[in-house]
């Protein structure tokens, strides 16, 4: 198989699991949100901001040296491992420590009790960052895709069963372990490695080297992932914070879907052209092209139907999270390139120099939302979002260096689908106008209807050759002839 072929089965594997996964989950976050209601949801938020950027270091920062190391030998996973289950041990001990203080600065001492409950879920992801790299490494996203739907199915099923039994905010602690606890079984079950004490010094630096620049990347995307939250957290209170998490879960959610597929196959399968003499860069620019036919729909959709989805699925006690996840979709728009261009850093080894710009991303970030602080919940949110916008520059003159093309076409590839994702937005607020005052199903399925539509016959009559572009990788040989 080319490795074109194995990413497209690859995205394939990780968009059938992710589509279910956040079916589930999505089920499971409606009805427990209104269970719980937004400030529940809110005191969730504040402790998850140390949780999630906890567990996303140990998740693929060190593990991340497998999957670019040409030919690791055991002594190499070994040393892995180790890394990671001490870096794991370190910081559920931090988070256990000052979940106090972090309590104090909300001013609400339940956040605390979160966090330390939470904390575990750190150790038990730390131990299985190997055996998902090796997966990774493998191209076996079948086995990631399957975990991935069952422990959202377990958590879902423990969260639901808490909520109706009275544990409140605790529901979502319990949802949340159950969870990571069933995707730590199915991942050691999925491999045959197990972890030994073979290794050596010179093996722990390189895998400690490479995972300290990655580390330093995955602290500056998750610290400027999560600022919006604490600074919401810190200024405006739990109502707030949990309307701006309502509508970062769903932009999320819909990342998800799209990049984190693209991002977790094409690290790999750039990793492996380049061990194989191929060139990368072209395959990034291919990998671009078919990504913007998918994500420009997706997120400048979101954006103009977030009012009556709101309503929908959430109801009148949510409807001021409506702007704040249409200024969000734009965030997930950039996401779709961006995290692709990131893997394609890593498989080249250049962890460092990916990492440098993240820093620069967040401060610019902290800054813009600390002006626009005093105006809300809107302006800190659309501050976040500017931010990112205003850093990509350096992002493409890099990726272009590192690829040995030029950033031109990498832009230039986005200017059709564009296009055709405005001409759709105008279709869809027509028919939001003529609709208004109707019920809200019907507005928004006659909006998301009519905007598939429009896009598609536009895909049709401009964007043929990035159809050809997908055929030729399923099936190379027919492209060939």
């Amino acid at each position: 198989m080319t490795v074109g072929r194995k990413f497209l089965g690859g995205v394939a594997w990780m968009a059938a699991g992710g589509w279910t996964e956040q079916a589930i989950n999505f089920v499971v976050f409606i009805v427990m949100a209104k269970i719980l209601g937004p400030e529940r949801y809110g005191l969730l938020s504040m402790a998850a901001v140390f949780i999630v950027l906890a567990e996303a270091l140990v998740r693929e920062s060190v593990s991340e040296y497998l999957i670019a190391a040409p030919d690791p030998a055991p002594e190499d996973f070994n040393a892995t491992f180790w890394l990671t289950a001490g870096l794991g041990l370190v910081l559920a001990v931090a988070l256990w420590l000052g979940a106090g203080w972090i309590g104090t600065f909300y001013g609400h001492p339940i956040v605390a009790g979160l966090i330390r409950v939470l904390s575990v879920t750190v150790l038990m992801i730390a131990f299985t960052a190997v055996p998902v790299a090796i997966l990774r490494r493998e191209l076996n996203f079948r086995v990631l895709s399957l975990r991935a739907v069952v422990g959202v199915a377990v958590g879902g099923a423990v969260g639901i069963f808490m909520a109706l039994t009275g544990w409140g905010v605790w529901s979502f602690a319990g949802q949340w372990i159950a969870m990571i606890a069933a995707n730590v079984v199915l991942a050691w079950t999925s491999v045959p490695w197990r972890p030994g004490l073979k290794t050596t010094r010179a093996h722990l630096a390189r895998a400690g080297r490479f995972g300290a620049q990655v580390l330093g990347l995955r602290l500056a995307e998750l610290t400027l992932v999560q600022l919006p939250t604490l600074m919401i957290g810190a200024f405006l209170g739990p109502v707030a914070t949990g309307l701006y998490a309502l509508s970062w879960r769903l932009v999320e959610t819909l990342t998800f879907l799209i990049s984190t597929p693209l991002r977790m196959v094409s690290q790999p399968a750039f990793a492996a052209l380049g061990r194989d003499g191929g060139r990368p860069g072209d395959f990034l620019l291919d990998i671009a092209r078919l990504t913007g036919v998918v994500a420009f729909p997706f997120f400048i959709g979101l954006a103009l139907v977030a009012q009556p989805a709101i309503l929908l699925f959430f109801g009148e006690s949510w409807a001021g999270a409506a702007p704040v996840l249409s200024i969000l979709a734009l965030l997930g728009l950039y996401l779709a390139f961006a995290m692709v261009q990131q893997s394609f850093c890593l498989a080249a080894g250049r962890a460092g120099e990916i990492m440098g710009l993240a820093w620069i991303n967040a401060a610019l970030a902290a800054g813009l939302m600390a002006v626009s602080a005093p105006w809300g919940l809107t302006a800190i949110t659309g501050a976040f979002v500017a931010a990112h916008y205003l850093a990509w520059p350096l992002r493409y003159r890099l990726v272009a260096r590192i690829g040995q093309i030029s950033a031109w076409p990498l832009v230039a590839c986005k200017v059709r689908p564009a296009m055709a994702a405005v001409a759709m937005g105008l279709a869809v607020a027509a028919v939001r106008w003529l609709l208004a005052g109707q019920p809200v199903l019907l507005e928004l399925g006659a909006a998301v209807l009519t905007g598939a539509g429009v896009y598609a016959l536009l895909v049709l009559a401009t964007m043929r050759d990035r159809m050809w572009l997908l055929r030729s990788m399923i099936r190379p040989e027919a492209a060939g002839a």
